[in-house]
């Protein structure tokens, strides 16, 4: 089993902010796990803009300060997050957060890079990497497009290209999303399926988050079931949890959600509106606009909230996650990834009393817990 924390929730920005990363809250991070009694090193999911992404693989300098960083903060990388392409902690981010998708070379040319960026990186272990990305696009567009059937066949093959020099997998993971080009786990393996032969397949899969999953209600067993129909992989699980309301809630509750509408993320929204029919809505502010939203239940809103924690003020929650992952374990699934990137910009009554840092480290705790991982040392 492995675990990494997902570098999304600190800037990416620029070099300068990979760095400061690393080098300030990264081993604070490490500190506390080690104080916890973990062994270093700490799997740590890399994540640059393509702005970053473009610097570090024109130099070879540049690339041996960033791994100079990851070695003093005593974390190795076998995953990236090449969802973002931009600046993911920039004021507004919302649906921008998929462009752009995979009908553009653009980004096309930014995920072999930072395939390129994690294999220089990655430990000399021939143990799989994977590279999450978007689920082609925001909406259904990018998936009908041909283009970007076109750039996802030149992925695996330049993925094939990596795996030969290397002499190890690499697969590029798709993530399902609300309101993306896939929502749904078992969409995109039966897409994949029917789109890409077997030897593309090998390096296009799933990257399975359990927020979004949670949020469009679809369960691990189906997930599980539908992958193993298709041979489509996971490349990895991502451990999250997004927020809850199960029942009926209060004005406060509701005021509570309108501070969400300030921070830069979509939270797509997913539930019974007040005849007990589902709806949907893309975003909360659409939420709080409806008339019956104090009658609206069985609430799942794509915020990711901390993993270490279930019960929140004003009747919210965070969805479970605990059977998802021991499900995963039991079908062979190896590779997680602790990703709350919302932890920066998430009111301080959804984070653990020590503060993001701290919250950091009872997540990864949790994970570590869960998936059999706590030895201390000694």
């Amino acid at each position: 089993m492995r675990l990494a924390l997902c570098g999304n929730v600190f800037p990416a920005d620029g070099p300068e902010d990979v760095l400061a990363a690393l080098r300030g809250p990264v081993v604070q991070w490490g500190a506390g796990l080690q104080a916890a009694g973990l062994r270093a090193p700490y799997g740590f999911g890399l994540h640059v803009s393509a702005r970053a992404a473009e610097h570090y693989t024109a130099s070879a300098e540049a690339r041996a300060e960033l791994q100079q960083a990851m070695t003093h903060a005593q974390v190795q990388c076998w995953t990236a997050n090449a969802f973002p392409f931009g600046d993911f902690h920039a004021a507004k981010v919302k649906e921008a957060a998929f462009l752009p998708d995979w009908t553009s070379s653009e980004r096309l040319r930014f995920t072999l890079q930072v395939a390129q960026l994690l294999a220089a990186l990655a430990p000399d272990d021939g143990s799989p990497l994977s590279i999450s990305t978007c689920p082609l696009g925001y909406g259904k567009s990018a998936r009908e497009d041909a283009v970007a059937h076109v750039h996802l066949r030149q992925t695996a093959d330049a993925l094939q290209q990596l795996s030969d020099r290397h002499q190890r997998a690499f697969i590029l993971s798709i993530e399902p999303e609300p309101d993306g080009g896939f929502e749904r786990v078992a969409d995109l393996a039966q897409w994949l399926a029917a789109h890409f032969d077997v030897a593309h397949r090998a390096h296009l899969g799933i990257c399975f988050d359990l927020c979004h999953a949670a949020v469009v209600g679809e369960s691990v067993a189906e997930i599980l079931s539908t992958v193993q129909e298709t041979g489509v992989p996971i490349g990895k699980v991502q451990i999250s949890s997004a927020l809850a309301i199960p029942s009926a809630h209060s004005a406060s509750t509701l005021a509570f959600l309108q501070r969400l509408t300030d921070d830069p993320y979509l939270h797509q929204v997913r539930g019974l509106d007040g005849s007990g029919q589902p709806f949907a809505a893309t975003d909360v502010p659409l939420l709080l606009e409806r008339p019956d939203a104090s009658q609206c239940t069985d609430m799942r809103i794509h915020c990711h909230v901390p993993v270490s924690l279930s019960d929140f003020p004003d009747g919210l929650r965070g969805t479970p996650w605990r059977e998802a992952v021991q499900a995963c374990m039991d079908a062979g699934i190896s590779d997680f990834e602790l990703e709350t990137y919302t932890l920066p910009v998430l009111p301080p009554e959804l984070l653990e009393a020590q503060g993001t840092v701290g919250t950091m480290v009872a997540e990864s705790l949790a994970c570590f817990s869960s998936l059999r991982l706590d030895t201390p040392q000694g």
